[in-house]
């Protein structure tokens, strides 16, 4: 199977070791291909690109009628030691940045091997940012690891498949961990193709933003488990609100992923809170909005129902 795999789970992965990844695959396949984004911050790899030839990066222009250097994203091409030792700690230094929490500026996108030539790159690649959604084509950033870390919850083998499978391997580092897929060996890889996303899909990536703020806000929270503080699990918990409990504003969606977190994924069973949002939002819902309803609950009974949710758990499950 073609999966993800964590090498290791939080921010504790060295530099030198990712470089020595790095390494790795550039002696296999005789190249390396990072994935540049300079968005935020056009002039952060001028230095960079520099030292590279013009034919070493892969310019990816997302716009309709945007010239081939007219774009942001890009991968660059490294093709031997020399040059990967005159700016792989630079990628290094910019990439090991995504495991912080707080980093909102994510200038490596990732890095691994292909076999295909750079123009075929460029093409498969730009094909898989445009998908149908339920009414329109939209360009999904499928790449940006604050979504990649999501899509084998959302998607299936095959379809990951299709957008990973111009690499050998890929690897990308997020808050939660370093992560590798590697394509399989045997006759078993199979790719299809993303055409069009179903309703369902389409919810689960609208959710993810949301879900990556409340992962983000959930370390302001003394009450939250950082240990155990999972994206996947938020993002879960936002499309059961929105499906089930009829959550839909943005601003709900938000707070009903973090109270999820401080109070338990089940907290809207208790009783503290079910007379509250049947006082607040059910009968007064012109007047008090999902939001507005639990910041009746007082912050000194978070404790309490959180017990008391776990107490239920342990009854109803042994």
């Amino acid at each position: 199977m073609s999966e993800f795999n964590i090498i290791n789970i939080g921010g504790n992965y060295s530099k030198d070791k990712i470089y020595a990844d790095m390494e790795s695959l550039l002696d296999k396949f005789g190249r390396l291909l990072v994935l540049l984004d300079v968005t935020l911050e056009a002039d952060c790899f001028k230095e960079l690109k520099r030292i590279l030839k013009e034919e070493n990066i892969i310019y990816l222009p997302l716009a309709l009628g945007n010239k081939s250097k007219d774009t942001n994203l890009f991968f660059v091409e490294i093709a031997n030691r020399e040059i990967l030792g005159k700016i792989g700690k630079e990628i290094c230094e910019k990439i090991t940045a995504n495991f912080d929490i707080q980093n909102n500026k994510y200038f490596v996108h990732g890095f691994g091997a292909s076999l295909l030539e750079n123009k075929m790159i460029n093409e498969r690649f730009k094909k898989s940012l445009v998908v149908q959604d339920i009414t329109s084509k939209i360009l999904f950033r499928w790449y940006d690891p604050r979504v990649l870390s999501y899509l084998d919850q959302i998607f299936h083998e095959v379809e990951l498949n299709s957008l990973l499978g111009i690499f050998e391997s890929w690897k990308f580092v997020h808050p939660t961990g370093y992560f590798s897929w590697n394509k399989t060996k045997d006759q078993q890889f199979i790719s299809r193709k993303i055409y069009k996303l179903s309703p369902e899909q389409s919810l689960a990536l609208d959710l993810i933003e949301i879900s990556n703020q409340v992962f983000v806000q959930s370390f302001n929270y003394e009450e939250i488990d950082k240990e155990n503080l999972n994206p996947k699990n938020i993002l879960l918990n936002l499309y059961m609100a929105h499906e089930k409990n009829k959550v839909d504003r943005y601003a709900d969606l938000f707070t009903y992923g973090l109270y999820a977190e401080i109070l338990g994924r089940n907290f809207l069973i208790h009783p503290e809170v079910k007379n509250i949002l049947e006082k607040y939002w059910e009968r007064a819902e012109t007047e008090y909005d999902f939001n507005e309803a639990m910041n009746f609950i007082d912050r000194d009974l978070w404790k309490v129902i959180k017990q008391d949710l776990k107490k239920l758990e342990i009854m109803t499950h042994g």
